[in-house]
Protein backbone atom coordinates (compact mmCIF):
# COMPACT_ATOMS: atom_id res chain seq x y z
CA UNK A 1 0.00 0.00 0.00
CA UNK A 2 1.03 3.61 -0.54
CA UNK A 3 2.56 5.23 2.53
CA UNK A 4 0.93 8.68 2.63
CA UNK A 5 3.81 10.35 4.48
CA UNK A 6 6.41 8.92 2.11
CA UNK A 7 4.38 10.01 -0.91
CA UNK A 8 3.80 13.48 0.56
CA UNK A 9 7.53 13.93 1.08
CA UNK A 10 8.14 12.79 -2.49
CA UNK A 11 5.61 15.40 -3.74
CA UNK A 12 7.30 18.15 -1.72
CA UNK A 13 10.64 17.23 -3.27
CA UNK A 14 9.30 17.06 -6.83
CA UNK A 15 6.50 19.66 -6.89
CA UNK A 16 7.44 22.10 -4.13
CA UNK A 17 7.76 25.88 -4.23
CA UNK A 18 10.88 25.78 -6.34
CA UNK A 19 9.23 23.56 -8.95
CA UNK A 20 5.55 23.25 -9.83
CA UNK A 21 3.87 23.99 -6.49
CA UNK A 22 1.33 21.61 -5.01
CA UNK A 23 -1.53 21.65 -2.54
CA UNK A 24 -3.55 19.18 -0.52
CA UNK A 25 -7.31 18.71 -0.89
CA UNK A 26 -8.31 16.26 1.80
CA UNK A 27 -6.51 12.98 1.17
CA UNK A 28 -5.74 14.03 -2.41
CA UNK A 29 -2.74 16.03 -3.58
CA UNK A 30 -2.84 18.16 -6.71
CA UNK A 31 -0.14 19.91 -8.66
CA UNK A 32 0.55 21.56 -12.00
CA UNK A 33 0.52 18.91 -14.70
CA UNK A 34 3.66 18.20 -16.68
CA UNK A 35 1.63 16.09 -19.15
CA UNK A 36 0.29 19.16 -20.97
CA UNK A 37 1.66 22.07 -22.94
CA UNK A 38 1.91 24.56 -20.13
CA UNK A 39 4.28 22.71 -17.84
CA UNK A 40 7.69 24.33 -17.15
CA UNK A 41 8.92 22.41 -20.18
CA UNK A 42 6.12 23.91 -22.32
CA UNK A 43 5.30 27.43 -21.11
CA UNK A 44 1.97 27.87 -22.94
CA UNK A 45 -1.40 26.50 -21.77
CA UNK A 46 -3.43 26.16 -18.60
CA UNK A 47 -1.88 23.30 -16.64
CA UNK A 48 -2.38 24.67 -13.11
CA UNK A 49 -3.38 21.99 -10.61
CA UNK A 50 -4.60 19.67 -13.35
CA UNK A 51 -2.69 16.67 -11.97
CA UNK A 52 -4.51 15.01 -9.04
CA UNK A 53 -3.03 12.20 -6.96
CA UNK A 54 -4.83 9.98 -4.47
CA UNK A 55 -2.72 7.66 -2.26
CA UNK A 56 -5.91 5.79 -1.23
CA UNK A 57 -6.57 4.79 -4.84
CA UNK A 58 -9.71 6.87 -5.39
CA UNK A 59 -13.17 5.34 -5.74
CA UNK A 60 -11.71 2.20 -7.32
CA UNK A 61 -9.44 1.66 -4.30
CA UNK A 62 -6.35 0.93 -6.37
CA UNK A 63 -3.66 -0.41 -4.05
CA UNK A 64 -0.93 1.41 -5.97
CA UNK A 65 -2.70 4.73 -5.49
CA UNK A 66 -4.02 6.67 -8.46
CA UNK A 67 -3.25 9.80 -10.46
CA UNK A 68 -5.08 11.58 -13.25
CA UNK A 69 -4.35 14.59 -15.41
CA UNK A 70 -7.73 16.26 -15.97
CA UNK A 71 -6.39 18.10 -19.01
CA UNK A 72 -4.98 15.20 -21.04
CA UNK A 73 -6.77 12.28 -19.30
CA UNK A 74 -3.43 10.60 -18.61
CA UNK A 75 -3.95 8.29 -15.64
CA UNK A 76 -2.40 5.38 -13.78
CA UNK A 77 -1.02 4.25 -10.47
CA UNK A 78 1.12 6.50 -8.27
CA UNK A 79 3.87 3.90 -8.55
CA UNK A 80 3.92 4.33 -12.32
CA UNK A 81 3.89 8.14 -11.87
CA UNK A 82 6.95 8.00 -9.63
CA UNK A 83 8.57 5.67 -12.15
CA UNK A 84 7.92 8.18 -14.96
CA UNK A 85 9.02 11.29 -13.05
CA UNK A 86 12.13 9.79 -11.44
CA UNK A 87 13.02 7.62 -14.46
CA UNK A 88 13.34 4.50 -12.33
CA UNK A 89 11.90 1.00 -12.56
CA UNK A 90 8.41 0.07 -11.35
CA UNK A 91 9.88 -1.91 -8.43
CA UNK A 92 12.19 0.92 -7.38
CA UNK A 93 9.25 3.34 -7.44
CA UNK A 94 7.19 0.97 -5.28
CA UNK A 95 9.97 0.77 -2.71
CA UNK A 96 10.21 4.57 -2.66
CA UNK A 97 6.58 5.33 -1.69
CA UNK A 98 5.09 2.09 -0.33
CA UNK A 99 5.07 0.81 3.25
CA UNK A 100 4.73 -2.70 1.82
CA UNK A 101 5.11 -4.09 -1.67
CA UNK A 102 1.70 -4.00 -3.44
CA UNK A 103 0.38 -7.10 -5.20
CA UNK A 104 0.98 -5.71 -8.70
CA UNK A 105 4.64 -5.03 -7.91
CA UNK A 106 5.03 -8.54 -6.48
CA UNK A 107 3.44 -10.00 -9.62
CA UNK A 108 5.82 -7.91 -11.70
CA UNK A 109 8.78 -9.37 -9.78
CA UNK A 110 7.47 -12.89 -10.35
CA UNK A 111 7.13 -12.26 -14.08
CA UNK A 112 10.61 -10.74 -14.21
CA UNK A 113 11.97 -13.88 -12.53
CA UNK A 114 10.18 -16.28 -14.84
CA UNK A 115 11.02 -14.22 -17.92
CA UNK A 116 14.59 -15.38 -17.31
CA UNK A 117 13.57 -19.00 -16.69
CA UNK A 118 10.56 -19.99 -18.77
CA UNK A 119 11.75 -18.88 -22.23
CA UNK A 120 14.83 -21.06 -21.87
CA UNK A 121 12.51 -24.06 -21.73
CA UNK A 122 9.63 -23.29 -24.08
CA UNK A 123 10.50 -20.31 -26.28
CA UNK A 124 13.18 -22.03 -28.33
CA UNK A 125 11.93 -22.38 -31.91
CA UNK A 126 11.85 -25.86 -33.44
CA UNK A 127 15.15 -26.57 -35.12
CA UNK A 128 13.56 -28.39 -38.07
CA UNK A 129 10.36 -26.43 -38.69
CA UNK A 130 9.70 -25.95 -42.39
CA UNK A 131 6.86 -24.39 -44.37
CA UNK A 132 4.21 -26.88 -45.53
CA UNK A 133 4.98 -29.13 -48.47
CA UNK A 134 4.05 -27.40 -51.72
CA UNK A 135 4.67 -23.84 -50.48
CA UNK A 136 5.87 -21.43 -53.19
CA UNK A 137 6.79 -17.78 -52.65
CA UNK A 138 4.12 -15.76 -54.49
CA UNK A 139 6.42 -13.01 -55.75
CA UNK A 140 8.62 -15.61 -57.50
CA UNK A 141 5.81 -17.46 -59.31
CA UNK A 142 4.95 -17.33 -62.99
CA UNK A 143 2.15 -14.82 -63.43
CA UNK A 144 0.25 -17.31 -65.60
CA UNK A 145 0.13 -19.90 -62.81
CA UNK A 146 -3.40 -20.70 -61.58
CA UNK A 147 -2.44 -20.47 -57.90
CA UNK A 148 -0.59 -17.21 -58.47
CA UNK A 149 -3.80 -15.77 -59.92
CA UNK A 150 -5.89 -17.06 -56.99
CA UNK A 151 -3.48 -15.76 -54.34
CA UNK A 152 -2.88 -12.33 -55.88
CA UNK A 153 -6.60 -11.78 -56.52
CA UNK A 154 -7.31 -12.51 -52.86
CA UNK A 155 -4.52 -10.24 -51.60
CA UNK A 156 -5.39 -7.46 -54.02
CA UNK A 157 -8.91 -7.42 -52.60
CA UNK A 158 -7.38 -6.93 -49.17
CA UNK A 159 -4.92 -4.34 -50.52
CA UNK A 160 -1.98 -6.29 -49.10
CA UNK A 161 1.45 -6.84 -50.73
CA UNK A 162 2.65 -10.31 -51.77
CA UNK A 163 6.26 -10.11 -50.64
CA UNK A 164 7.15 -12.62 -47.97
CA UNK A 165 3.93 -14.61 -48.42
CA UNK A 166 3.56 -18.08 -49.95
CA UNK A 167 0.80 -20.15 -51.54
CA UNK A 168 0.51 -23.92 -51.34
CA UNK A 169 0.14 -25.59 -54.73
CA UNK A 170 0.15 -29.20 -53.48
CA UNK A 171 -0.17 -31.34 -50.37
CA UNK A 172 -2.40 -31.07 -47.29
CA UNK A 173 -2.27 -27.24 -47.30
CA UNK A 174 -3.08 -26.88 -51.00
CA UNK A 175 -4.92 -23.71 -52.10
CA UNK A 176 -3.94 -21.71 -49.02
CA UNK A 177 -2.01 -18.49 -48.38
CA UNK A 178 0.94 -19.33 -46.12
CA UNK A 179 1.93 -16.66 -43.58
CA UNK A 180 5.35 -17.44 -42.04
CA UNK A 181 6.27 -16.33 -38.52
CA UNK A 182 9.91 -15.44 -37.89
CA UNK A 183 11.60 -14.52 -34.64
CA UNK A 184 14.00 -11.61 -34.13
CA UNK A 185 16.81 -13.81 -35.49
CA UNK A 186 14.82 -14.43 -38.69
CA UNK A 187 14.31 -18.09 -37.81
CA UNK A 188 11.02 -19.73 -38.85
CA UNK A 189 9.07 -20.46 -35.66
CA UNK A 190 5.48 -20.86 -36.90
CA UNK A 191 3.11 -20.44 -39.84
CA UNK A 192 -0.59 -19.89 -40.45
CA UNK A 193 -2.37 -20.95 -43.65
CA UNK A 194 -5.54 -19.13 -44.83
CA UNK A 195 -7.78 -20.94 -47.32
CA UNK A 196 -8.52 -19.31 -50.68
CA UNK A 197 -11.75 -21.30 -50.97
CA UNK A 198 -15.14 -19.68 -50.32
CA UNK A 199 -16.63 -23.02 -49.23
CA UNK A 200 -17.83 -22.45 -45.61
CA UNK A 201 -17.29 -26.14 -44.82
CA UNK A 202 -13.55 -25.86 -45.39
CA UNK A 203 -11.47 -25.02 -42.35
CA UNK A 204 -10.49 -21.34 -42.66
CA UNK A 205 -7.04 -21.69 -41.07
CA UNK A 206 -4.61 -24.59 -40.85
CA UNK A 207 -1.53 -24.47 -38.61
CA UNK A 208 1.45 -26.67 -37.70
CA UNK A 209 0.92 -29.73 -35.55
CA UNK A 210 1.25 -28.91 -31.80
CA UNK A 211 4.39 -31.01 -31.52
CA UNK A 212 5.99 -28.91 -34.28
CA UNK A 213 5.14 -25.41 -33.00
CA UNK A 214 2.57 -23.68 -30.78
CA UNK A 215 0.87 -20.38 -31.54
CA UNK A 216 0.79 -19.57 -27.81
CA UNK A 217 4.61 -19.40 -27.89
CA UNK A 218 4.98 -16.94 -30.78
CA UNK A 219 3.92 -13.54 -32.12
CA UNK A 220 3.70 -12.48 -35.75
CA UNK A 221 5.70 -9.58 -37.13
CA UNK A 222 6.76 -9.14 -40.71
CA UNK A 223 9.90 -7.36 -39.48
CA UNK A 224 10.69 -7.27 -35.77
CA UNK A 225 11.25 -3.72 -34.45
CA UNK A 226 14.08 -2.63 -32.20
CA UNK A 227 13.77 -2.90 -28.42
CA UNK A 228 11.78 -0.09 -26.74
CA UNK A 229 9.83 0.56 -29.95
CA UNK A 230 6.10 1.18 -29.91
CA UNK A 231 4.22 -1.86 -31.24
CA UNK A 232 0.56 -2.26 -32.19
CA UNK A 233 -0.87 -5.57 -31.01
CA UNK A 234 -3.66 -6.99 -33.19
CA UNK A 235 -5.61 -10.25 -33.30
CA UNK A 236 -4.78 -11.34 -36.86
CA UNK A 237 -1.80 -11.20 -39.17
CA UNK A 238 -3.60 -9.25 -41.92
CA UNK A 239 -4.44 -6.50 -39.41
CA UNK A 240 -0.79 -6.38 -38.32
CA UNK A 241 0.24 -6.13 -41.99
CA UNK A 242 -2.26 -3.30 -42.51
CA UNK A 243 -0.89 -1.26 -39.60
CA UNK A 244 2.66 -1.91 -40.78
CA UNK A 245 1.74 -0.54 -44.22
CA UNK A 246 0.47 2.60 -42.43
CA UNK A 247 3.89 3.09 -40.83
CA UNK A 248 3.27 1.42 -37.45
CA UNK A 249 4.90 -1.71 -36.01
CA UNK A 250 2.07 -4.24 -36.39
CA UNK A 251 2.33 -7.38 -34.24
CA UNK A 252 -0.31 -10.16 -34.14
CA UNK A 253 -0.98 -12.50 -31.22
CA UNK A 254 -3.16 -14.81 -33.32
CA UNK A 255 -6.29 -14.58 -31.18
CA UNK A 256 -7.97 -12.93 -28.22
CA UNK A 257 -5.72 -14.16 -25.42
CA UNK A 258 -2.08 -13.84 -24.44
CA UNK A 259 -0.03 -16.64 -22.94
CA UNK A 260 2.69 -15.97 -20.38
CA UNK A 261 5.28 -16.67 -23.07
CA UNK A 262 3.73 -14.09 -25.41
CA UNK A 263 3.66 -11.55 -22.59
CA UNK A 264 7.39 -11.98 -22.09
CA UNK A 265 7.94 -11.55 -25.84
CA UNK A 266 6.21 -8.16 -25.52
CA UNK A 267 8.33 -7.04 -22.59
CA UNK A 268 10.69 -4.24 -23.56
CA UNK A 269 8.24 -2.70 -26.03
CA UNK A 270 5.62 0.02 -25.55
CA UNK A 271 2.39 -1.81 -26.33
CA UNK A 272 -0.62 -0.30 -28.10
CA UNK A 273 -3.65 -2.60 -27.93
CA UNK A 274 -5.32 -2.55 -31.36
CA UNK A 275 -8.02 -5.22 -31.31
CA UNK A 276 -11.15 -5.55 -33.46
CA UNK A 277 -14.14 -3.22 -33.09
CA UNK A 278 -16.70 -5.97 -32.31
CA UNK A 279 -17.76 -7.16 -28.84
CA UNK A 280 -15.23 -10.00 -28.84
CA UNK A 281 -12.47 -7.52 -29.65
CA UNK A 282 -13.65 -5.30 -26.81
CA UNK A 283 -13.45 -8.13 -24.30
CA UNK A 284 -10.00 -9.08 -25.61
CA UNK A 285 -8.87 -5.47 -25.20
CA UNK A 286 -9.88 -5.20 -21.53
CA UNK A 287 -8.83 -8.73 -20.55
CA UNK A 288 -5.40 -8.45 -22.14
CA UNK A 289 -4.98 -4.82 -21.08
CA UNK A 290 -5.65 -5.63 -17.44
CA UNK A 291 -3.37 -8.66 -17.56
CA UNK A 292 -0.52 -6.59 -18.97
CA UNK A 293 -1.03 -3.92 -16.29
CA UNK A 294 -0.76 -6.62 -13.64
CA UNK A 295 2.47 -7.79 -15.26
CA UNK A 296 4.10 -4.37 -14.97
CA UNK A 297 3.28 -2.85 -18.39
CA UNK A 298 2.54 0.62 -17.00
CA UNK A 299 2.92 2.64 -20.22
CA UNK A 300 0.29 1.34 -22.67
CA UNK A 301 -2.11 2.84 -25.20
CA UNK A 302 -5.08 1.51 -27.13
CA UNK A 303 -6.90 2.25 -30.38
CA UNK A 304 -9.73 0.43 -32.16
CA UNK A 305 -11.09 0.60 -35.72
CA UNK A 306 -14.29 2.57 -36.36
CA UNK A 307 -17.40 0.60 -35.35
CA UNK A 308 -18.55 0.17 -38.94
CA UNK A 309 -15.37 -1.74 -39.80
CA UNK A 310 -14.70 -4.99 -37.96
CA UNK A 311 -10.93 -4.72 -38.15
CA UNK A 312 -8.05 -2.70 -39.59
CA UNK A 313 -7.88 -4.64 -42.84
CA UNK A 314 -11.59 -4.03 -43.49
CA UNK A 315 -10.93 -0.31 -42.99
CA UNK A 316 -8.10 -0.51 -45.51
CA UNK A 317 -10.22 -2.48 -48.00
CA UNK A 318 -13.00 0.09 -48.04
CA UNK A 319 -10.87 3.22 -47.59
CA UNK A 320 -7.11 3.66 -48.05
CA UNK A 321 -3.86 3.44 -46.13
CA UNK A 322 -3.76 7.18 -45.41
CA UNK A 323 -7.15 6.91 -43.69
CA UNK A 324 -5.81 4.11 -41.49
CA UNK A 325 -2.75 6.17 -40.58
CA UNK A 326 -4.65 9.35 -39.74
CA UNK A 327 -7.32 7.49 -37.77
CA UNK A 328 -4.76 5.72 -35.56
CA UNK A 329 -2.86 8.95 -34.92
CA UNK A 330 -6.05 10.77 -33.94
CA UNK A 331 -7.76 8.17 -31.75
CA UNK A 332 -4.91 6.42 -29.93
CA UNK A 333 -5.38 6.87 -26.15
CA UNK A 334 -3.64 5.81 -22.92
CA UNK A 335 -4.70 2.49 -21.41
CA UNK A 336 -4.87 2.97 -17.64
CA UNK A 337 -6.46 1.20 -14.65
CA UNK A 338 -9.61 3.25 -15.37
CA UNK A 339 -9.89 2.18 -18.99
CA UNK A 340 -11.61 -1.15 -18.33
CA UNK A 341 -14.51 0.41 -16.43
CA UNK A 342 -14.76 3.24 -18.95
CA UNK A 343 -14.99 0.86 -21.90
CA UNK A 344 -17.47 -1.40 -20.16
CA UNK A 345 -19.64 1.60 -19.34
CA UNK A 346 -19.71 2.38 -23.06
CA UNK A 347 -20.98 -1.18 -23.67
CA UNK A 348 -18.21 -2.17 -26.00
Amino acid sequence: MINYDLFLEWCKDRFGEENLKFRKAGVEICTHSFFVDGSPLFPDGDHKFKLWMNPDGGKNGLEGGAYRCWYTDNAGSLISLVSIVDKISFDQAAERICSEMPLRALEHKVHEFYSNKVPEIIEKPPTNLQLPYGSVEISKMNVTNFYYSMATTYLNQRKLPYDGLYVCVDGDYKNRIVIPYYDANKELVYYNCRTLSKNPKILRYMKPKPEEARQSHVLYSKLWPKANSKIYLTEGEFDAMTLSLAGFNGIACGGKYLSDVQIELLRGFKVVLAFDSDDAGGHALTNIGDKLLECGFTDMNYVRPPKIFKDWNKLLEQRDIETVKVYVQKFEKPYTPWTTNLLKSQQI
